[in-house]
């Protein structure tokens, strides 16, 4: 490499300026300046680097109009400069080669690009890469527009000098800048904890965080239990519990990283004070429910249950219970879900009850219902199931109406009532005054229930399958035998024919009263037993 010690010395002069600047525009002027001065036939010296958007854009250049360059846009391999990029190897090239690879030029790139060198056609050109740690950043281009004029391989040689110098000031100006970035955010950061921070010590609640987000932000942010657009909804997550959304005007993709450390200290913050809220709906349940168990235990009516309670001592009241055939009513590993389920029925039950009082009482949900309730049982119960939302698998049971010291009454009756619903698959809601002689045996052993059974129709639940249907559907029809038949669709003498065997079967007489009553009772508990 025949390089004079003149420029040996220049090119040691270049590297401590390019080293001495952080400022990458300013690097970048330097680099193009210094190839221009170094190359002594340098008509033109071009710096492309590579873009995010993954393009060759002009940077700066010498002899140039720079209005035009700057819509220069080369893919990798487009023209010889996008070949010198991906293959990383430099060239001292003639005007025909330059010419050659221009063809391969998109027509606005070439438009743009003759337009930058003042229409000049290029006769000899060198176009080498910047490469750093093996990969290609940036080409320097230095160009001649005078045919006489031959580049020597000294030229190119001080030229991939300047370009390994300028890959690294520029590299060191890209990693300075990124520190600098990193640190900027990591203090927007911390300041933005701090104020969020400050408001959950404050109590400052749901409203004043939201408010905080969207000054920060910039634009308005709203929180949603649900998200109909994922793109624009940031998720609220604690303890990999869903809280809600952050609802944005703008796609989150969109958002730079302080945005989004804003919107996870936002989240972190406003789940806080979820849980916080929780707290005390958790204690205020527990005060409900220590009320209540005073109520049934015979406790005195003092001013403090009454006030817990709304009431006072001339109320009347009904016990509802809501549980589930099975599982549980809301997921116990959810911090919020419970809360949302029972605010959600206090809202639904105050638009049929203006006083009412709802709490929860182990995996139950307990409803009391004051003062002169409508008519409304089975709508209410209806709207229960759809607030519930598990596939109907709520079961409702409605004690009746009393004093407020016969409280514990209702209570027990809404007890026996979800028990008689919990025992019937298509039985979701029961009112414990609707129950007839099912009250009987609602608490009595199943042991008994079951010999009761056997001793009764046991020996008709041996015969045939049509027998059994045929008895059912004589009970439903009151034993109307026209009745009877037609529902079977069956021979009126046939019905006649079955009924006997059955009597004969069971040793009764259904135009007896006590057999007839014995048989109904057999089958009610049959049906209560083999829901």
């Amino acid at each position: 490499m025949n390089i004079t010690q003149d420029n040996i010395s220049r090119l040691l002069e270049i590297n401590k300026s390019l080293t001495q600047s952080l400022d990458l525009q300013h690097i970048l002027k330097k680099l193009v300046e210094a190839a221009f001065d170094l190359i002594e036939n340098a008509d033109t010296t071009i710096l492309y680097t590579l873009n995010e958007d993954g393009l060759l854009h002009f940077s700066h250049g010498v002899g140039v109009d720079a209005s035009f360059m700057r819509q220069v846009k080369f893919e990798p391999g487009e023209s010889l400069t996008g070949l010198v990029f991906l293959t990383k190897k430099g060239v001292i090239a003639s005007g025909h080669e330059f010419r050659e690879h221009m063809t391969r030029m998109s027509e606005t790139n070439y438009v743009h690009f003759f337009n930058g060198v003042f229409r000049r056609e290029i006769k000899s050109g060198i176009v080498v890469p910047l490469v750093y740690k093996e990969e290609c950043i940036g080409v320097l281009v230095v160009d001649n527009f005078d045919k006489d004029v031959q580049f020597t391989e000294s030229d190119f040689h001080i030229l991939e000098v300047v370009a390994d110098q300028a890959a690294i000031a520029i590299m060191n100006s890209k990693l300075y800048e990124e520190v600098n970035r990193k640190n900027e955010e990591l203090s927007h950061s911390l300041d933005i904890h701090r104020r969020f921070t400050k408001i959950l010590l404050e109590g400052r609640g749901v409203s004043y965080i939201l408010e905080t987000i969207s000054n920060i932000m910039g634009t308005s942010v709203i929180y949603s239990e649900t998200a109909d657009e994922e793109s624009h909804a940031f998720p609220i997550i604690s303890s990999n519990e869903l809280f809600g959304y952050f609802l944005l005007k703008v796609p989150v993709e969109s958002l730079t990283n302080i945005q989004k450390a804003a919107l996870e200290h936002a989240a972190t913050a406003l789940s806080l004070d979820f849980v916080k809220q929780n707290t005390l709906f958790e204690k205020e349940m527990h005060l409900r429910e220590e009320a209540f168990h005073d109520l049934t235990n015979g406790a005195r009516l003092n001013a403090r249950i009454l006030e817990n309670f709304n009431l006072n001592e001339k109320s009347r009241i009904s016990c509802m219970i809501i549980d589930c055939k099975s599982g549980f009513l809301w997921d116990t590993r959810s911090i919020l879900q419970k809360e949302k389920l029972i605010k959600s029925l206090e809202k639904e039950i105050m638009k049929y009850c203006e006083t009412s009082i709802v709490f929860t009482k182990s995996d139950q949900i307990i409803a009391l219902l004051a003062n002169e309730r409508k008519k409304y049982d089975l709508q209410l119960a209806n709207d229960i199931q759809r607030v519930m939302n598990i596939n109907k698998q709520a079961v409702i049971g409605l004690g009746r109406e009393v004093a407020l010291t016969e409280i514990a009454d209702s209570y027990q009756e809404a007890t026996e009532a979800v028990s008689y619903c919990k025992n019937h698959k298509y039985k979701n809601f029961v009112t414990y005054s609707e129950l007839g002689a099912e009250r009987l045996w609602l608490n009595t052993d199943r042991s008994l229930l079951n010999k009761f059974v056997s001793d009764k129709i046991g020996s008709l639940l041996q015969m045939e399958p049509e027998y059994l249907q045929t008895m059912q559907t004589f009970l439903a029809n009151n034993k109307s035998h026209k009745k009877t038949a037609e529902e079977m669709h069956i021979h009126p003498n046939t019905l006649t024919y079955r009924i006997k065997k059955i009597e004969n079967q069971l040793d009764m007489d259904f135009n007896k009263k006590d057999d007839w009553i014995a048989m109904v009772l057999a089958f009610q508990i049959f049906d209560y037993l083999t829901p």
